[in-house]
């Protein structure tokens, strides 16, 4: 992993602590199979929880079940994906983030890049 990549994905475990209460959470991971996700997967681990692949072949219903069996506290959903993602997520009664390029989704409680940003502006300032 390059040191930029390390920083980029040290910037997101640090958004994954802020929205996960405690070490060892279970993080739901909908997104297609890009290096993003492989980003995000790491951030998952490198914050102490532990990574739910959610496959984006599943019915929200089989979803919904993955999240509720899993223990799943959180969802991350890339932005593609979101339809899907957020119903799942509200009927599992769990939050939900998005992952990916900028967007309004609704059902959403923010981007994880976004808060993973404003953390790091905090830090530096």
């Amino acid at each position: 992993m390059t040191p930029g990549t390390w920083r980029r994905v040290r910037a997101l475990a640090a958004a994954v602590r802020k929205i996960s209460p405690g070490r060892g959470d279970r993080i739901a991971l909908l997104c297609p199979g890009t290096m993003r996700s492989h980003h995000i997967r790491h951030a998952i681990l490198a914050a102490g929880a532990e990574a739910v692949q959610v496959s984006p072949l599943m019915s929200v219903d089989e979803i919904m079940r993955l999240l509720v069996d899993s223990g799943a506290v959180v969802m991350l959903c890339h932005r593609d994906m979101i339809t899907l993602g957020s119903q799942a997520a509200r009927m599992a009664g769990i939050r939900l983030f998005t992952i990916g390029p900028p967007s309004s989704a609704p059902g959403s409680d923010g981007r994880l890049e976004d808060l993973a940003e404003a953390l790091a502006a905090t830090a530096k300032g």
